[in-house]
């Protein structure tokens, strides 16, 4: 019920925090750093799944989960840690064991040892550095041919110039 629902009905703000009997409490909307974990865990669950079922190959996979928090290895970090974990005796499907693969190589991307191949020499590298002024920025750098292109602050933005489903796992890691 909201606040002003409350109100018509002749009752206190309170009647909005839950004190009615059998009303739903109110819930916060998730902070962006859970969102992107939630949205982790849940594709890695999905891509693992297609992975196990030969739907979707593992540099593939690796590479969506590697933008779904580009840049962010103590996000991807999180939710290693809490698959790890999970229950006993909750079901293992999709495998918790690929699920923790795909998120290993995920985090492998996300620090940037391993960079992101696609079609007519593209690499896309998740880059994190301090500016002059002292922000940190996390960017995805767009290369053709070795040459950077431009840096992308998102996913999104990198997605008018790439196309993201052609984007793979580098199997051979860089030179630098």
């Amino acid at each position: 019920m909201t606040y002003g629902a409350c109100r018509r009905a002749g009752r206190g703000a309170e009647s909005n925090t839950g004190s009615i009997p059998g009303a739903p409490l109110p819930s916060r909307p998730l902070t962006r750093d859970r969102a992107a974990e939630v949205r982790l865990h849940t594709w890695a669950g999905t891509h693992a799944s297609k992975v196990t079922k030969h739907r979707m190959s593992r540099a593939a996979a690796v590479a969506a989960l590697s933008l779904v928090a580009p840049c962010r290895p103590d996000l991807v970090r999180t939710v290693i840690e809490r698959i790890a974990r999970g229950s006993p005796t909750a079901a293992n499907w999709p495998p918790r064991s690929v699920q923790l693969d795909l998120l290993q190589s995920a985090e492998r991307v996300t620090v940037g040892i391993v960079h992101l191949r696609g079609p007519e020499d593209v690499t896309v590298e998740q880059v994190t550095y301090t500016d002059k002024l002292g922000y940190q920025r996390r960017v995805l750098r767009l290369r053709r041919h070795g040459v950077v292109v431009r840096d992308f602050r998102s996913a999104e933005e990198l997605a008018r110039h790439v196309d993201l489903s052609t984007l793979r796992e580098d199997a051979d890691p860089p030179d630098e």
